[in-house]
């Protein structure tokens, strides 16, 4: 099952797969046409939903994450209720589940590599989208909290200060369409994050290199099907490798309805969502790329990252 892309694809919007107030037909048609900005959105929503599922990124900004979790914290009258999530797919993925578990196996934590040369050209079918271009960060923002999704379940913690150096070289895109990132995690180790948002030569990795091995995440294509190949390097120089075609979509979505379900049997007791869907997740994607670029603006200031 697809998710409905004209509907949905609006940043900050519940989904129209997932609006699911019982008895409220349309109701993800209805929310895209009245709320008139993000700030709006988020507090009719919270107002008038039992749940809902935000399309990523969860903000633009920490002010606009600050001012929605206050709304959702005035209207929660029950631990976890209504459920309140983000549609990011990529912490669904098997690929990133698996190697989670492989890294905590490969020793003391070196190095963390992420590197994007993205696709985002007029073939795109996203590259016409007019509100990735409405907001600062655009496609830097709006693709990005994927690849930090990933890197942030693959490494197991958080991103806690990043120095950034940002530029413009695709004038057929919104600045910036270039950033180049050091950053540190709370462990200790540090990492870098570079991202093209349009190259000749797509590619997209994770890596962390540990004392003990190497595990890396590499989006590829296999007998047709597009995925990740997953790739661990073991100190004795083996490789080990396994593909997982996509399919977060569907597991986020099976995850979804499974909470609302339990949630449903289980009102006024409390009921705890899937952790991986929670605005707070996505929240912390967006303050990690906020601080990038706040970062790149001052010519690579190292600045830290917003804690939520």
């Amino acid at each position: 099952m697809g998710r409905p892309r004209s509907k949905r694809h609006r940043a900050g919007f519940f989904s129209y797969w997932y609006c699911c107030r019982f008895g409220w037909p349309s109701s993800g048609r209805y929310l895209a046409k009245v709320a008139k900005s993000r700030k709006a959105c988020h507090s009719r929503c919270l107002t008038w939903l039992t749940w809902g599922s935000l399309e990523k990124p969860a903000a633009t900004s920490i002010p606009e994450i600050e001012t929605a979790l206050a709304s959702y914290k005035s209207v929660c009258t029950n631990p976890g209720q209504p459920i309140w999530a983000v549609a990011e797919n990529y912490r669904f993925e098997p690929a990133f589940v698996e190697s989670k578990k492989l890294v905590a196996g490969v020793g003391d934590m070196m190095n963390v590599q992420v590197i994007i040369e993205g696709s985002m050209n007029s073939s795109n079918p996203y590259f016409s989208s007019s509100w990735r271009r409405n907001f600062e960060g655009g496609f830097i923002l709006d693709m990005g909290v994927h690849f930090i999704a990933g890197l942030r379940m693959m490494v197991g913690c958080e991103v806690t200060s990043v120095s950034a150096i940002t530029s413009h070289i695709d004038r057929t895109l919104p600045p910036p369409d270039i950033i180049s990132s050091n950053f540190k995690l709370e462990n200790g180790c540090s990492g870098v994050f570079v991202m093209v948002v349009s190259s000749s030569s797509p590619k997209i990795i994770w890596r962390v290199v540990g004392s003990k091995g190497t595990v890396q995440v590499e989006r590829g294509k296999v007998d047709g099907k597009h995925g990740y190949l997953v790739s661990l390097y073991s100190a004795d120089g083996q490789c080990k490798s396994t593909f997982h075609p996509f399919c977060g979509v569907h597991e986020e979505l099976k995850f979804f309805i499974h909470d609302i379900v339990q949630a449903n049997l289980k009102q006024g007791n409390g009921y705890e969502a899937e952790p991986r869907s929670s605005f707070v997740e996505g929240a912390r994607d967006v303050a990690v790329l906020e601080a990038m670029l706040e970062s790149g603006s001052k010519g690579g200031t190292l600045v830290n990252v917003k804690k939520f």
